[in-house]
């Protein structure tokens, strides 16, 4: 995977195991994080020594890749609820990094052997209303490409800055703003390498019902990927049933990169009620058929904790 500095070196056959759900594992030691406005990103100034020791226990549970605390920080949301400003919402995106780097350090690990990602939430992630799982503000023409690259950019310069691994742009529900990110990326900084991940509701569709099949050649033309930096492509929280399914449309399109793959329970997000909803699915049967598939990175998203990653290391 070019550009990401792993120790030992990964032989064919390898996998990487990912991290779980930051909510989730928060939620053992912090109450009311799934109703928070801010979601996670509250804890990483009330309480950073709860982040870290989620990071810990996803490291001890066998992780060698850890996401930041990220995934739902924005300007207008620490102002908003915080009264933070620009700059002390800067740093604290800095800090999530740093928090993550000092885990890796605690838990004994070498440099290099844990991989840690910044988190590049989409816009709808912060509007708190579950809109991540539609793209409606896409949909419906109320965001343009130009404010998704200003509003993305703080959080990207912060990551920069902070030197991440790499940047996991996740959870898009639509190519247009993955592709924005991917520009915004692109003008901030010259190296990092990038994954892009979709939320799909089904085997050919992403979350605003768009083609997987168009939004992977969205990705595939942009200029990040022509030069290299784009290490890996693949879908997180969603459920493990459509997952088999819209790995086959990316490889109906691209046939060469890793995948990444990090599903949820199975459980449904209702963004009025703010509450996940429905049966957690069982992930054994349809493992292999990912692995088959071309998938070397491979963790679970919201309401997967560290117990259920450890099971996935010894599977």
């Amino acid at each position: 995977m070019a550009g990401l500095k792993i120790l030992p070196p990964l032989e064919p056959g390898d996998l990487l195991l990912l991290d779980g759900g930051m909510s989730t594992q928060l939620s053992r030691y912090v109450t009311g994080v799934d109703e928070d406005p801010l979601w996670t990103a509250r804890s990483l100034v009330e309480h950073p020594d709860k982040v870290e020791q989620c990071h810990m226990d996803f490291i001890n549970a066998g992780a060698r890749i850890i996401l930041t605390d990220s995934y739902q920080i924005s300007e207008q949301g620490f102002k908003d609820h915080l009264s933070l400003d620009s700059k002390a919402t800067r740093d604290v995106i800095v800090k999530s990094v740093q928090i993550a780097r000092t885990a890796v350090t605690k838990c004994g690990r070498p440099d290099n052997y844990i991989l840690v990602g910044g988190s590049i939430g989409p816009y709808g992630a912060c509007q708190h209303d579950g809109s991540e799982y539609t793209g409606d503000y896409i949909r419906n023409g109320s965001v343009t490409k130009d404010d998704l690259v200003k509003w993305h950019r703080p959080r990207i310069e912060a990551l920069s800055k902070a030197v991440v691994d790499f940047m996991a742009v996740e959870t898009q529900p639509t190519w247009q703003e993955a592709i924005a990110i991917l520009d915004c990326i692109a003008e901030v900084d010259p190296v990092v390498p990038v994954w892009v991940t979709f939320t799909v509701k089904n085997e050919t569709s992403l979350a605003n019902g768009e083609s997987i099949k168009d939004a992977i050649s969205h990705v595939m033309r942009h200029p990040l990927y022509s030069s290299g930096r784009i290490f890996a492509l693949g879908v997180n929280c969603c459920s493990p049933k459509v997952i088999t399914g819209a790995l086959d449309s990316i490889r109906a399109v691209n046939r060469s990169l890793p995948l990444v793959v990090y599903p949820n329970s199975g459980e449904e997000w209702d963004g009025a009620e703010r509450c996940w909803k429905g049966v957690p699915q069982v992930w054994d049967e349809c493992v292999s058929d990912w692995l088959k598939r071309g998938t070397i990175i491979f963790g679970g998203c919201c309401r997967v904790d560290s117990d259920q990653v450890m099971q996935l290391r010894v599977a």
